[in-house]
């Protein structure tokens, strides 16, 4: 199984970072400065640098000798989470209303199983595993165990989600009537990954920058009720983006609902349309978990009045469980828009890799392939990370416009002058276009003449 999700994100960017941590962490090394790609490693959230679980399992997988065994374990890690964060949903929907015990399994069901919860991004599933504890303190007043479940999703490090965590925590403080004073120690907890962000944010392509693009569309809500009705991008975002399937019976219950739940559910949806772009960055599309948040819990609130037997409540939970499993399972693996899977000790072993380790040294490459393009399992140094939180500087030099970061790792695609290669000590470029440097034994692999 764990084979099947060796594509993708997880396994060109997540895994080779996370291994790549390891290793550090081994050496008695924060892993900060990274000279393959990331350049200020720990300033990227999505590293999730400072989370102790990532710390813990990458420092255990990076002493094994086999890299098919390292990716199981960052699976296991990812699974791990996905199976906390279930049993948080258990206890705290147990102790709401008084719940019924299978409502709470119904509940567990549908918040671990809803559509936006299908991703393969580490940090995302560490940072919602954290979510049921943060509002069972809550719930509970319980100041330490919502403090360190803030503090927990602070250093997990996914805060386009995480920031929808905290105003929902926000409402469940005012609800429930409890002191605040979760935020400050989870702010406290959460320093090690914030001070690097917040520093190296201002000089970020991102900063300062708002678009509209991922808005949802009026006409994609038919997805509540038909989930496979589309799935390609919508507005140049993939539908994993918009996706919030809680399946037919949460639908069919939502009455007797709490005004927190119904204020959940306007809010959230507004900001999925697109209302106030100009004051939210990034992907309106995103308000999607909070809206499924709004969505499952009126549900909840709802079935818990009905009263309905045992045998009743038993047979919803087995359709539930179907219902999404079925329909949502899909967004695992966005085909047909996903690489196909790979063993990592075949994907970073190949005749490109060997002759790059035998030859780069202490010089660059450009423009590696899918997924190598990291350059962290076979240490070989790149022109670095070209994504949304790039550097101003590095955009400026590479010519790349986009302002939510081109991704492009090959020079050639959008410059042709090589000399700057030269002097940033690029000894080879990969690339499928004809340029005037020397050719390798590898197909597509040039070497710099100057060099």
């Amino acid at each position: 199984m764990w084979q099947r999700l060796a594509r993708s994100e997880l396994l060109s960017t997540f895994f080779p970072t996370w291994l790549w941590q390891g290793r550090e962490w081994s050496k008695w090394r924060i892993p900060k400065y990274d000279p393959y790609y990331w350049l200020v490693s720990d300033a990227h959230p999505v590293t999730s640098t400072y989370y102790p679980f990532t710390i813990i399992s990458s420092y255990l997988a990076s002493r094994f000798k086999s890299l098919d065994a390292s990716f199981c374990a960052l699976c296991c890690t990812i699974l791990l989470h996905i199976v906390g964060q279930a049993y948080g949903w258990g206890l705290l929907l147990s102790s709401t209303w008084d719940s019924n015990t299978l409502v709470a399994l119904l509940g567990t069901i549908t918040f671990t199983l809803a559509g936006y919860n299908w991703k393969q991004q580490p940090c995302f599933q560490y940072t919602v595993a954290w979510f049921p504890w943060l509002l069972l303190g809550i719930a509970k007043h319980s100041t330490l165990l919502s403090g360190i479940s803030f503090g927990m999703i602070l250093l997990a490090g996914y805060y386009p989600i995480g920031i929808q965590i905290a105003l929902v925590a926000g409402f469940a403080t005012i609800y429930w009537k409890c002191p605040p004073y979760w935020i400050p120690i989870g702010i406290i907890i959460g320093l090690p990954q914030l001070i690097p962000f917040l520093k190296y944010l201002p000089k970020t392509i991102r900063a300062n920058k708002h678009d509209s693009i991922g808005k949802v569309p009026w006409w994609h809500f038919i997805h509540l009720v038909f989930p496979g009705a589309t799935r390609w991008s919508v507005n140049g975002v993939g539908f994993w983006e918009m996706s919030y399937y809680v399946g037919i019976i949460p639908l069919l219950t939502i009455w007797y609902t709490t005004s927190v739940a119904l204020a959940l559910i306007g809010i959230s949806l507004m900001l999925m349309l697109g209302t106030l772009e100009k004051c939210l960055p990034r992907i309106p599309a995103r308000w999607s978990y909070t809206f499924q948040f709004g969505l499952i819990w009126s549900a909840l609130s709802g079935l818990n009045n009905l009263h309905l037997s045992d045998k009743t409540l038993a047979i919803l939970c087995l359709i539930q469980a179907y219902d999404l499993i079925h329909n949502n399972l899909p967004l695992l693996i966005t085909r047909p828009y996903s690489e196909l899977p790979q063993k990592p000790s075949r994907a970073f072993n190949t005749r490109l890799t060997r002759y790059l380790e035998a030859n780069l040294g202490q010089y660059r490459v450009s423009g590696l392939p899918y997924p190598l393009f990291t350059g962290h399992i076979n240490q070989l140094r790149t022109l670095g990370y070209s994504g949304g939180m790039q550097l101003k500087l590095m955009a400026k030099w590479r010519n790349d416009t986009n302002p939510n970061g081109s991704g492009e790792h090959d020079w050639f695609r959008r410059n042709e002058d090589s000399d700057l290669l030269r002097r940033y000590n690029v000894k080879y470029a990969f690339t499928s276009q004809r340029i005037d440097w020397k050719r390798t034994p590898i197909s597509k692999l040039w070497a710099n003449p100057s060099l």
